[in-house]
């Protein structure tokens, strides 16, 4: 699947610049979306399958290479049966487990039998032995809709396609989960470079495939002033919010003083988050270079020209949108992150003839079903 050749050899050499260009216009997208918004909510939520790909495709085809227009073929059916599936592979064991233990749990107002605090405990820890289960799920269906969407994009009737086992991948991003947890996130900058590694590895497009040697390399000092001064700030605000509990705002009450209260727990409460959101741009911009220049696709390299201004103009501002506007600036947000694209990453080499057949890789017959229940099939 690798090519062979070593891209920091390559690179020493920079071939002619290629980007992508993106004439998608906001007004145009959100049209798109009140209109699949309206239609979800007659349907009862079953047409946004359908919205989603009316979404996919006009941004796909406002994307040109070359002067020439990606094309989205997926379908709505496709994503609606996917989330079926997904739901019996999710709900059902949750329904088993409710109705097999239900007749044993206490009912509302009775005293707890022993055999009830039994099956309680036993449900309990049913639930904690659940959590990796759902984060292998999690891994599962990102792999899976990363494949699908790939499997249906084409340029110049070309498709693309993508390799390898979600479960493998699943399992992968179990073990690097359990990893970051047990060293406090110190293994953060490794696993995120295994885990894009692992992926990009397996992309075909045509009868070529894309080679990864993402590694970690330059990613650990801007991970440590992230990861210190985030615990600084969460330190701060612990220490912080005990003195609040010791003031008089908690002490004496007063009508006057609960909003008070309230708005100085709150901020208490965000400022580790907005801290980490500030000072993760400058790894995330580390990151995204690094994925870009270990990349190759035969003779074709790539090269990302980001830095933290730019990472914090694009992140920051997205989730500020997204949470001011109850998720009404998406298409907003959505043809930001595409601009954004365009004007950063350079491809170097010709795909013209990098690609010269169609690929042999087999395209998904459902969509990304799992997406749903983790919140991560925005596009």
């Amino acid at each position: 699947m690798t090519n062979g050749t070593d891209p920091e050899a390559a690179s020493a050499v920079w071939p002619p610049i290629h980007r992508l260009t993106h004439g998608g216009r906001s007004g145009e997208l959100f049209v798109i979306f009140l209109i699949n918004l309206a239609l979800s909510i007659l349907t009862l939520g079953i047409y946004r399958f359908w919205g989603r790909t009316r979404i996919r495709r006009y941004v796909w085809s406002q994307t040109s290479l070359l002067g020439e227009p990606l094309e989205y073929t997926g379908r709505g059916v496709e994503l609606f049966l996917g989330f079926l599936f997904a739901l019996v592979l999710i709900y059902g064991p949750i329904i088993g487990l409710y109705f097999g233990l239900g007749a044993e749990l206490p009912g509302p107002g009775e005293e707890p039998l022993p055999e009830g605090v039994e099956a309680f405990g036993t449900f309990i820890l049913i639930l904690l032995a659940a959590t990796p289960i759902f984060m292998l799920f999690y891994y599962v269906a990102l792999f899976a809709a990363y494949r699908y969407r790939i499997g249906r994009t084409s340029w110049l009737g070309i498709r693309g396609g993508m390799e390898g086992s979600a479960w493998s991948f699943g399992g992968l991003g179990l073990f690097l989960g359990f990893l970051n947890a047990i060293t406090l996130a110190w293994t953060k900058p490794w696993a995120d470079s295994m885990v894009f590694q692992y992926r990009l590895s397996r992309v075909w497009f045509g009868n070529g495939s894309f080679d990864s040697r993402l590694d970690a390399g330059g990613l650990y000092g801007r991970f440590t002033l992230a990861w210190i001064g985030t615990a600084v700030a969460t330190i701060g605000a612990a220490v912080a919010f005990r003195s609040v509990i010791e003031s008089d705002l908690v002490r004496n009450p007063t009508a006057a003083s609960s909003w008070q209260l309230d708005a100085i727990v709150v901020a208490i409460y965000l400022f580790p988050i907005i801290v980490y959101q500030l000072l993760i741009c400058a790894y995330k911009a580390a990151l995204v270079r690094n994925i870009a220049k270990t990349l190759t696709y035969g003779s074709v390299r790539f090269r990302a020209d980001v830095a933290f201004k730019d990472v914090f103009g694009l992140r920051i501002p997205n989730l500020l949108l997204m949470a001011f506007t109850l998720g009404f600036a998406y298409p907003y947000v959505v043809m930001r992150t595409m601009r954004f694209i365009a004007r950063h990453v350079e491809i170097h080499g010709d795909i013209r003839t990098a690609a010269i057949g169609q690929t042999d890789v087999a395209t998904p017959s459902y969509g990304e079903g799992l997406m749903e229940f983790f919140g991560i099939a925005s596009i």
